[in-house]
């Protein structure tokens, strides 16, 4: 099967702007052969596009992208071709979306210590079906006129070193790559060069990474090179993705990594010794 893919796409049921069916709209138009929605700990924007499927789509891999990092790291781990409906994974997500919940809430008190009164509901109504993320809050500053420009918001005040942040109380990389597994789905480190995650690697391949991403919007050509000899190396997959959002300030395209099918083709054949996968 002929074409390129995109394994790493975000609607509105997390931090993306678009709906699953907005998205499906785009990877008709682009002509892809297959595409994974990975909203983080949430599996509801895959749920509706692969309900909104017709005849002649491209495939819908089951994917999430789970948050797993430190206090001084931002690791996240995809999960590819799991079981949806596995009580392990989705009962360990709606954990994951309660704390998001209870993050906003805290992050919000403290802006209303630094004088920016955002009331709950303000917030609730900006992140829809999703769970409470940053970027919605960034939203409700821009909203309510506290701010001028989105990106002021991480720059100044809930950025990693602002002081309205509030850490996330995340899964272990070791809890997240076991969940996966347990429902029955492969795990990858994403964009390994960003976010500190590139140092852990050996690591993580060591608590049973299955593969990393090596194609991103953030990885120039020397980091690609990097991570496909690293994959080759310690026979790992490599896979890929756009991270689009749909935000502005984001610099992805669906389809414009121009990830081979190929690499789809062997995560299938990794995921054949699995319970369930991709068909």
């Amino acid at each position: 099967m002929p074409g390129y893919i995109d394994l790493h796409i975000h609607t509105n049921y997390s931090d993306g702007v678009d709906s699953p069916a907005e998205i499906l709209k785009i990877v008709r138009r682009k002509g892809l052969a297959a595409i994974a929605i990975c909203d983080h700990d949430n599996l509801q924007g895959y749920l509706e596009a692969k309900g909104l499927l017709e005849e002649g789509d491209p495939e819908l891999v089951p994917a999430v992208e789970l948050s797993a990092g430190g206090k001084d790291d931002d690791i996240h781990i995809l999960g590819y071709g799991f079981d949806p409906e596995s009580s392990y994974i989705n009962e360990a997500l709606a954990e994951m979306r309660r704390k998001r919940n209870r993050r906003g809430r805290k992050m919000l008190l403290k802006l209303k210590e630094m004088g920016f009164d955002i009331p709950y509901d303000v917030v609730r109504e900006i992140a829809g079906k999703s769970a409470i993320a940053r970027p919605h809050v960034a939203d409700a500053l821009l909203k309510l006129g506290f701010i001028k420009r989105y990106e002021t918001a991480f720059g100044k005040y809930i950025g990693h070193d602002g002081p309205a942040y509030v850490a996330k109380e995340n899964i272990t990389p070791k809890g997240a790559i076991d969940l996966i597994h347990r429902a029955g789905g492969l795990a990858i480190l994403a964009h390994p060069g960003i976010g500190g995650a590139d140092k852990y690697i050996e690591d993580f391949i060591e608590l049973g990474l299955d593969g990393i991403e090596v194609y991103h919007p953030q990885h120039n050509r020397r980091l690609r090179d990097r991570y496909t000899e690293i994959a080759a190396k310690n026979h790992i997959i490599a896979t890929g993705g756009s991270d689009y959002h749909g935000r502005s300030g984001r610099n992805s395209i669906i389809g414009a990594q121009r990830v081979p099918y190929e690499l789809l083709m062997v995560m299938k054949e990794k995921l054949k010794s699995k319970t369930r996968g991709i068909s």
